[in-house]
Order: C-alpha cells, then structure tokens, then sequence
C-alpha cells in the first residue's frame, strides 16, 4: 500500500476560553464539560481550556469505556433508578469540575436534568451546534454560540453570543447588576408597602377597627403611581455597586449572588420588620403629638401621608449606591409631584364641584404654613431619616463583620481609594484636604443624633407651645384689663 495522502482535522478553541472558565470557577460556579468526543480528546481539551491542570486528580470511571450500547444502557438506568443518579450526583458535587465524554445529545440533556433534580444549583447550558439543542432547552439558562455548525444552537436559547468570551461579561457583568437591582427592588417595595399599609391597623386601635381610611383617597391612588414609581424605576434600570472593570477583576463579587446574600428570606425578614417599626414611627409619634389637641382629623391623614412619602423617598435614596442625572430628576419629580397633586386635590375649586369627592380643602397650605405642625414634622421625618441612616451604616458593618466577601472586597475598595487619596494628598503637600472615608464617623454621628434629637425636639416643641399658652393668657388679660 502506497501513502496517496494525511488529512487532519482541528477545532481550535476560541480566544479567551481558558481565561473565561478559570474567572467563572473563581466566582463559584462549577463547570461541566459535556462532548461526544472520545475520553483522550476530551482530556486534552480539559487541558487545553484550564479547566484541567497538572495538580488536578482524574477519577475515571472504567466501566463506561466498554461500547457505546453500555453507555447508553447505564445512563437510561441512572435516570430510571435515582438512587444512582443521586450517588452519581454526590460523587460529582465534590469535583472541582466534571468532564464527560462520549454522550449523545439525549444524554446531555439527562446529565441536566440529574443536576436539576438532586441538587438546588441554577443551570447554564451552552452550546454552538444542533447536539446542544436539548442540553439547552433543558437548563434554567440556555446560551448559543454562533458558530460555523449552524443556527439551531442560537435558535433554541435564551441568549446569544458570538464567542464563549462574551460569557464573563453576562455572568459577572451583567448578572450580577441585574441580582443586585432586583434584591433592591423586592427590599424596598416590600418596605414601602407594609410601612404605608400597616398605618391603617395602628390607626384601628382608635377607631374600632372600622373601615374607615387614615388616607385621603386621592392619595391612596397617587402613593404608588406617582409618589415612589420613578425612584425605584430608576434603581431597576441603572443601579451597581461596582463598575464593569471591577466586576471582571474581582470576579468573587458574584458570590453575593450565589449565596443570595441580598434577598435571603432573612433579610426579608429584616425589611419587613424595618417597615413595621417605620409604620409605628409613622404613626404613633404625629397622634401623640396631636393628641388631646384641637386638631381634626385630616390634620392627622396628611401629616401621616406626607411623612409616609417622605419616609419612602429617603429611603429609595439611601439605598442608591450608583446615582445619576436620572435617579436625581425622579427623586426631585416624586417630591414635586405630591406637593402638585396634593395641592390640585385640596384646592377650592375641586371642592366646589365634587364636595364627597375633595373634602381636605386648603390642608396641605395649613399644614405647611401652621408652626407647630411644620416642627411635629421635622421632627419626626428627621428622626426617621436618621433612624434609616443608622440602620444602613450598621448594616453595612455588620456584615463586614459577617466576612461577607462581597462586603468585604467593597470595604476594600473604598479604603485603597481613600489610602490612595491620602497618600497623593500627603505627598503635594495637601493632607488637610485628603477624603477619609466617613462611614465610621457617619455612623457614630448618626446614632448620637437619633438618641438625643427626640429629647431635644420634644423639648423645643413644649418650649414654643408654653410660650404660646403665655401669650395667650397675656392676650387674654389685657383684654380684661382693658
């Protein structure tokens, strides 16, 4: 026999492979190889691609190296008996990383739906070619490559990328944006909610639990639509609590999400009963205020509404990490929007056309222009600020102490930022000038604030009512007198 000719045959890997699988092993995930390719081709692949190295142990499964009938009849079994596939899952939930070999397309599609079944972990297939497409419509996640084996891949996924590179910026980038906006999101929705529907019960006790509203009707309508949309809107769409170069540098930034550090069902808890003791604060402190006093009842519902919209909007701005022109434009319309509102919805000319309608005629201008109300308020929106300051930089140490990393690795920016300024400051001869970080000072101010602003705002309102009550008595004298 004569040699005519050799014929070869590579499929290189794509740029940035190796680079992508070690940031996403750093950042918590486990990656799994699924190939048709005989075990030799698959090994050098693992090792091609980093996800293999010389320290790595191999545990080989030799009884599935006989045919391709064995195989297919011990992977039928393993979805059939789930003792095995749990004892499989088990062995492989201790592996760095899993490579198979020699699967069909039917098969990798089961290995998918065993990770699914025995194991609480998210799923992400991704694949270029038809022998992908069952893989990926089984996982929570599907992802298609374009590639040169067709568009079915692309077809049949969630999301579409043009090289296996891109996956980095989708995962660390992007999805751990979209984790943080939503836990921020679902936080503070459940906060504003509760704390505005929890007002009615509080209110019950004095009222006989009757259904009767503390809100005007108007406002009820407004609160969500009008005065707390835009805020957190704007939060859904642009909030982050690091830039992309840092997401990509520090890949265990996304451990927050893996671990759901953000929207546990203990900080949900935790936001929940935020907003119950907000609701008292909202409440309790105007009716001890206004109790045993002249004032009526719409007096009350607008006072308690408008620190409700307040309360809210401190909130959603506290909570903003990322701010920009648009967070500021809806924070200032929220505000501007509730004192229109309220003002259209109070005016004289309203109440002349539907008096059953628009029966809190001129409360918001007596309200705003009446000196004791006007102190009542600050006092206990101010006081309710600071209570939301205190509880946000208390948080935010306390999981430090936690070693939350993505707490900890942000702790770590902001000091090698400040470190960083102190040094350049101190070396142009500028030190007085260098920005320290003032998250330690903020909260020990803030909490020397909260706990001698009610003594002193409680002794600053009886000071001005006892000077009234004189004045009064004077006015009334001289009225005899003369």
């Amino acid at each position: 026999l004569k040699l005519l000719g050799l014929t070869a045959i590579e499929d290189r890997l794509q740029e940035g492979v190796p680079e992508t699988i070690a940031m996403l092993q750093q950042a918590g995930l486990k990656v799994w190889v699924l190939t048709g390719d005989k075990k030799e081709t698959a090994v050098n692949i693992g090792y091609a691609c980093k996800l293999l190295d010389a320290d790595t142990r191999l545990l080989e499964w030799h009884e599935l190296r006989f045919a391709v009938k064995t195989t297919q009849r011990l992977a039928a079994e393993f979805v059939q008996k789930p003792e095995w596939g749990a004892a499989l899952m088990k062995l492989a939930s201790q592996c760095q990383s899993v490579l198979c070999c020699r699967v069909t397309p039917g098969q990798k599609a089961d290995i998918v739906k065993l990770v699914r079944k025995h194991t609480k972990s998210i799923t992400l297939s991704i694949g270029d070619g038809a022998n992908d497409v069952n893989m990926i419509k089984t996982a929570h996640v599907g992802v298609g490559l374009v590639g040169v084996e067709g568009g079915q891949a692309v077809q049949n996924a969630d999301f579409s990328l043009c090289q296996f590179r891109f996956l980095q910026r989708l995962l660390l980038v992007h999805g751990h944006w979209s984790y943080l906006r939503i836990s921020v999101f679902l936080r503070y929705f459940l906060f504003k909610t509760c704390s505005f529907a929890l007002v009615h019960i509080w209110f019950g006790l004095f009222n006989g639990f009757s259904s009767q509203s503390l809100y005007e009707t108007w406002f009820i309508a407004f609160y969500t639509v009008f005065y707390t949309s835009n805020p957190i809107l704007c939060v859904a769409f642009f909030e982050k609590d690091a830039n992309a170069e840092d997401c990509l540098k520090y890949p265990e930034l996304y451990l927050s999400g893996q671990k759901n550090e953000l929207s546990s069902p203990v900080m949900m808890l935790m936001s929940l009963l935020y907003a119950v003791y907000s609701s008292l604060i909202l409440f309790f402190i105007p009716c001890g205020v206004f109790f045993n006093t002249p004032f009526d009842f719409q007096t009350m519902s607008v006072t308690v509404a408008m620190a409700a919209t307040f309360a809210a909007t401190i909130e959603i701005s506290l909570q903003t990490k990322h701010w920009t022109k648009f967070n500021i434009a809806s924070v200032c319309v929220s505000v501007i929007m509730y004192f229109l509102c309220t003002k259209i919805t109070h005016s004289e000319r309203l109440f002349k056309r539907a008096q059953k309608d628009y029966y809190f005629i001129g409360m918001i201008k007596y309200i705003l222009t009446y000196t004791n109300l006007y102190i009542c308020n600050e006092f206990f929106l101010t006081n309710s600020s600071s209570c939301h300051i205190r509880s946000l930089s208390l948080s935010h140490h306390s999981h430090i102490d936690n070693t939350s990393e993505i707490m900890l690795i942000r702790y770590l920016f902001r000091w090698r930022s400040c470190h960083h300024c102190v040094c350049e400051c101190a070396s142009t001869g500028a030190a007085d000038k260098a920005f320290i970080d003032p998250v330690v000072w903020l909260t020990a101010l803030l909490t020397a604030w909260t706990a001698v602003l009610p003594s002193v705002t409680i002794h600053a309102f009886n000071v001005i009512r006892k000077g009234n009550d004189k004045h009064k008595v004077r006015a009334v004298n001289s009225i005899k007198y003369h």
